[in-house]
């Protein structure tokens, strides 16, 4: 077991790492407790309402992360293709090459969409509309950027989950390599 002397932001990122592990409804109090190195009172301290408030942190902490390193590759100035290959290459990372599950997937499924839909919603839907400012730049009506910002997010989303299925980082490595051009309606690469 981990030593019990983490900061909070450490317990946080591994428990991060459990959800990913086991999935939101596949981590125990136990499994959580063993990859914090905390015990479950000790959890509770930390997080008076359990898995809730575990998962509200971990997704806060990913919120963090994406404000620091994927929110201003969006919002900077520069050529929209190249701030688009930067968004989908920081993407990848944070996805470790599709080896890592869809975290939209892992907290909407089950007992975990009642509780953090609410969460995920606006900062997807914010992600999305602002790939479609960037698309938008290229000369593309709103709507139509709009449209293909959405249906970025939905092949990226969807490429992590047949990732997982097929035991293969194959379908997310392409469809993030095709990102910045489905989105800039070019011809996508096999």
């Amino acid at each position: 077991m981990p030593a019990p002397s983490l900061s909070r932001d450490e317990v946080v990122e591994r428990i991060l790492a459990e959800f990913r592990r086991a999935g939101y409804q596949g981590a125990t109090l136990s499994s959580l407790s063993e990859a914090t190195g905390l015990g479950k009172s000790s959890l509770y301290h930390y997080f008076p309402n359990g898995k809730v408030d575990m998962g509200e942190a971990a997704l806060a902490a990913v919120g963090i992360w994406m404000g620091e390193n994927v929110i201003p590759i969006l919002t900077d100035q520069g050529a929209p293709e190249k701030r688009l290959k930067k968004f989908s290459a920081a993407l990848s990372e944070f996805y470790a090459k599709g080896s890592l599950p869809c975290l939209t997937d892992l907290f909407t499924i089950g007992e975990a969409g009642g509780h953090f839909q609410q969460y995920l919603k606006p900062r997807l839907s914010g992600l999305i509309k602002m790939l479609a400012a960037v698309v938008a730049e290229t000369g593309v009506a709103n709507d139509e950027a709009l449209r293909r910002a959405e249906d970025a997010m939905i092949s990226m989303h969807g490429a992590l989950v047949v990732s997982r299925a097929l035991g293969s980082t194959a379908p997310f490595v392409r469809t993030m390599r095709n990102f910045p051009a489905v989105l800039l309606g070019q011809t996508a690469q096999p």
